[in-house]
């Protein structure tokens, strides 16, 4: 795991996160470049303060799973998607060359929706590189962070 890989999940609610990371029922789904300006400076803010939060995120996500999509599969093939409802989604966000024991990870507060009418084509090319690349959007309700902290080493 590393600073900004990415796991989503389609369940009703969102499942929590330990110390070791993402485990089932999460989904292993890309990740997030650290040039993602918008991102990077909604978890600077959230770890800085309490009152300036970003209410709305927008960032692209490399996809690099099979299993995750931007539509949901109607053929069978067992593959979860952004679209209609959205998925609650994870990121790692540990500092380069932590420690396992520090480890921080941050999820969306509400389930996270791919931006209308930002399509992209998927980068193709490169062997294990990203499978697509899609705009997705978190927001929050009023007076609220778009993200949370899922784990945060050292809280009790």
């Amino acid at each position: 795991m590393s600073w900004g890989d990415v796991w989503v999940n389609g369940d009703k609610v969102r499942p929590g996160i330990d110390a070791d990371g993402p485990r089932a029922p999460w989904i292993p789904a890309g990740v997030i470049s650290s040039e993602e300006r918008a991102f990077v400076e909604a978890t600077q803010s959230l770890r800085r303060t309490r009152g300036a939060h970003a209410r709305a995120v927008e960032f692209d996500l490399q996809i690099t799973s099979s299993a995750v999509g931007r539509e949901r599969s109607v053929t069978g093939k067992p593959v979860v998607g952004f679209e209609p409802d959205g998925l609650w989604l994870a990121v790692d966000v540990t500092p380069a060359g932590s420690l396992a024991e520090e480890a921080r990870f941050v999820v969306f507060a509400q389930r996270v929706h791919v931006v209308a009418g930002a399509r992209r084509a998927a980068v193709r090319g490169a062997k294990g590189g990203p499978r697509a690349t899609i705009t997705l959007r978190g927001r929050a309700r009023s007076r609220e962070s778009a993200l949370e902290w899922g784990y945060r080493a050292g809280q009790d």
